[in-house]
């Protein structure tokens, strides 16, 4: 270093790096200050020991001498490091041009000080005019000195341009921003800045052409990011007002539109958050209001549907006890049949009003809603007529639901007669199963229903359609576009009250002109299909068991006890339940509880059924009502257990559902009987054929007498009570004979023995039910039909084997 300053014309002397600030500042008081320092590669903290030199001797030159890899290090530590000044240089040590650097440094170092020489003698001068004490030149001389400092040290970065645009000022924060020394910008046009854009060039327009001050904000790349400069344009005018040029006054605003953004996006947020729980709030207001009208109708339904079915009641009963007498008198048969359609449409308008409101008792078992409509299929072609084409169509693999099947079929009933008054009585309709998924987003859409697995039954007309407003208002009570006289705008309301009340969900599909499609999707259930008997078109068959009737409705009463009678029933009678109570607490045999659900009085018709129980364990229970008031029904279901026949019931109906109700006790009646007379006839003749039996009755009763008589005839019986006992008993016994009931809980008979008849094609199957055999059947079967005696039960056997 000391041969290249040499060399350059100059006499060199080294010092140490920690002595350098020390003899720079003796040199400055002694009149001898260097032209040019150089810093050599030796020293590691190279910026510290400018720092400090610089403080003792701002007006010289600095050189940093360094080698190889040294030289892109400390240009990049230099480049953001402030408070250098203007004045020093970067260099290689072996750089053949470093006497000429040294030399030109040094020259331009001697200028200065020769200028500032000239600057401090004139200033000498000019305070020589002044006094000493002079307040205006101190305050002047202070404020000039503040300044430069000011503009120096803050941390916004200040340009000032001329009035043509070119660079006259250039501070140490515009340098940190933009990593540009001032001397490298000092002269260029702004076209030449880094923050240069057109932008910003529409904004220096505006200030010339006249407006004071104007603030935006840019973003531009600095330091491999994006960031946010906020920038104020600020004219400069003379004393005279004359333009001579613009202040730019610019500031680092990332953070701040960081935040702003982020507090615009959580704004945002919390706008739509309000915005959703506001709809999402008219929604519930809404459903509120819709459930609390439904509430109001279904208590004056309810009110009105017990009164009403009362009356029904007392007409229908005495119009079938009128029809008994009338046979021979076609004239008055005609007018009873009349006056009994008249009642079924008041009794229909009911339902439909209790299914609306959800107040429908409603009795659901596990169903496959493949086989309901198979075995529709007749009765929808004689309610349709020839000239309407009807198609079915069944997915595979189809899932059970849980739903009661005679309401069940009273809708897709409705919906066939809605769509062949729509179809003007020709076109076709399509009745269409399957599986189906509702996903999350479909249950965000409607609320109303759950994302799950559902069996989805779709009906599908030709007919006229609906236009938007009509549908609506589709399902709303007593709206109706048929003329008046032609419908009571009942049908679909009863159809999404039903729909609603079994856990499912229903979607209307039309447009006008094109046909409608309503689409009815139940839950499905994990349970294997229950097969309940089907008593609606058994034979109207009386008895002779006793029969508590219980019934506040003196009219009803009397109605309700000739009908039983004429039945050929023992009939007794109660008008509340605690006289019901006084009844069977005297000891009589009593088979039967036929009771009034909605009864007054301290006793409730519950209450009074678990007491008869209590007493009479053996003893059924019958319960009616036009509207059970939650008594016995609660979720929309019958509790289990409970058999309920519902006001107004017609004579055939009552018949049926008491006769199937006893069989069971007819049954064990008449085994005790046949096997006491064939005790007392000389005994039992036992077969020469034993079979090994499994017999499946849910009746105790029943199951422990029938296993008694098969072992009476010498065969080996084993009693269950459900299926799902008769399935591990199958695989693990070794029978010869199945002989099961076919309404069973859970699984049905049916079910059963098709499974056990796979399982071992040997297996003989017989059905013990009051209904024959059931059809449809692939495998051979015999019927042994309750109530039967002993007799029948060997003939079955004899001829199953």
């Amino acid at each position: 270093m000391i041969r290249h300053a040499e060399s350059a014309g100059f006499q060199a002397t080294a010092i140490a790096a920690a002595q350098a600030a020390a003899w720079l500042g003796q040199a400055a008081i002694n009149g001898q200050e260097p032209s040019v320092v150089l810093i050599g590669p030796g020293v590691a903290s190279a910026i510290s020991v400018a720092h400090a030199i610089r403080a003792v001797w701002p007006a010289g030159h600095l050189i940093f001498i360094r080698t190889g890899e040294q030289v892109e290090k400390l240009q990049h530590d230099l480049g953001r490091t402030p408070m250098l000044g203007s004045h020093w240089s970067l260099a290689r040590l072996d750089d053949k041009a470093l006497p000429t650097l040294i030399g030109d440094a040094a020259r331009a170092t001697q200028r200065r000080m020769k200028l500032r020489t000239t600057l401090d003698r004139a200033n000498v001068k000019l305070s020589a005019l002044k006094p000493v004490d002079s307040i205006d030149y101190r305050r002047l001389a202070l404020s000039e000195y503040y300044l430069m400092n000011f503009l120096a040290q803050t941390k916004n970065a200040i340009v000032a341009l001329d009035a043509g645009l070119r660079v006259l000022y250039w501070n140490a924060g515009a340098e940190r921003l933009f990593s540009m020394q001032g001397n490298d910008a000092l002269g260029l046009p702004v076209s030449g800045l880094p923050f240069w854009s057109a932008a910003v060039d529409m904004y220096l327009d505006r200030i010339r052409q006249g407006e004071n001050s104007l603030t935006a904000e840019f973003v531009y790349p600095i330091a491999a990011a994006k960031a946010a400069i906020e920038i104020t344009f600020s004219m400069v005018h003379d004393n005279a007002g004359g333009f001579i040029g613009i202040t730019l006054v610019m500031r680092d605003v990332t953070r701040q539109k960081h935040a702003r953004d982020a507090l615009l996006q959580q704004q945002a947020q919390l706008e739509k958050l309000v915005s959703e729980r506001t709809e999402a709030l008219k929604e519930t207001e809404s459903a509120l209001h819709q459930s609390q009208k439904l509430e109001a109708l279904g208590k004056l339904t309810g009110g009105v549907a017990h009164d009403f079915n009362n009356i029904l009641q007392v007409i229908a009963g005495n119009l079938d006890l009128l029809q008994a007498d009338s046979i021979g008198n076609a004239s008055m048969l005609t007018r009873l049949k009349i006056a009994s359609t008249a009642v079924d449409r008041g009794a229909k308008l009911s339902s439909q009003l209790l299914s609306f409101a959800r107040r429908q008792p409603l009795q659901p078992v596990a169903t496959n809603l493949g086989r309901i409509l198979r075995e529709m299929d007749d009765l929808l072609r004689r309610a349709l007529g020839e000239s309407i084409e009807i198609e079915t169509i069944v997915g595979g693999g189809l899932w059970t639901v849980m739903v009661d099947r005679n309401q069940l079929e009273n809708v897709i009933l409705n919906l066939a007669i809605n769509a062949r008054d729509a179809m003007k009585a020709e076109g076709k309709l399509t009745l269409e199963l399957g599986n189906a998924m509702l996903d999350d987003h479909y249950a965000r859409e409607h609320s109303d229903v759950a994302a799950g697995q559902y069996v989805m039954l779709a009906i599908s007309d030709t007919g006229t359609g609906m236009s938007p407003e009509v549908m609506a208002r589709a399902f709303e009570p007593f709206f109706t576009t048929k003329p008046e006289g032609e419908g009571t705008g009942l049908g679909l309301s009863m159809v999404y009250g039903f729909v609603k009340q079994s856990g499912g969900h229903i979607k209307i599909y039309s447009e006008p002109d094109c046909g409608i499609t309503f689409k009815i999707y139940l839950p499905r259930v994990h349970q294997a299909e229950v097969i309940l008997p089907d008593i609606r078109t058994s034979p109207v068959m009386g008895g002779t068991e006793t029969i508590l009737v219980v019934e506040d409705d003196a009219a009803v009463r009397a109605t309700v006890v000739d009908m039983l009678a004429g039945l050929g029933y023992k009939v007794l009678k109660a008008r509340d339940g605690q006289s019901a109570l006084t009844i069977l607490q005297s000891g009589m045999a009593i088979d039967l509880l036929f009771t009034d659900v909605v009864m007054p009085g301290p006793v409730r018709s519950p209450d009074l059924a678990r007491q008869a129980k209590e007493m009479l364990p053996d003893i059924e229970v019958l319960f009616t009502s036009g509207y059970t008031q939650n008594a016995i029904v609660h979720g929309g279901r019958l509790d289990p257990g409970v058999e309920l026949i519902s006001k107004p019931y017609r004579r055939e109906d009552v018949a049926r559902k008491i006769h199937y109700m006893l069989a069971n006790r007819r049954q064990i009646s008449r085994a005790q009987t046949s096997a006491s007379e064939s005790s007392a006839g000389g005994g039992i003749a036992k077969t020469a054929n034993p079979r090994r039996i499994l017999v499946v009755e849910d009746n105790p009763d029943s199951q422990l007498m029938l296993c008694e008589l098969l072992i009476l005839l010498g065969h080996t019986a084993q009693g269950v009570s459900s299926a799902e006992e008769a399935i591990p008993a199958l695989h693990t016994g070794d029978f010869d004979v199945l002989l099961t009931d076919i309404g069973l809980p859970g699984i049905s008979g049916l079910e059963l023995a098709k499974q056990a008849v796979h399982g071992n094609p040997a297996l003989t199957v017989i059905f013990a039910s009051g209904y024959g055999t059931p059809e449809g059947t692939d495998f051979k079967s015999f019927s042994l039909p309750k109530p039967y005696d002993l007799l029948q039960l060997q003939k079955v056997l004899s001829a199953a084997a």
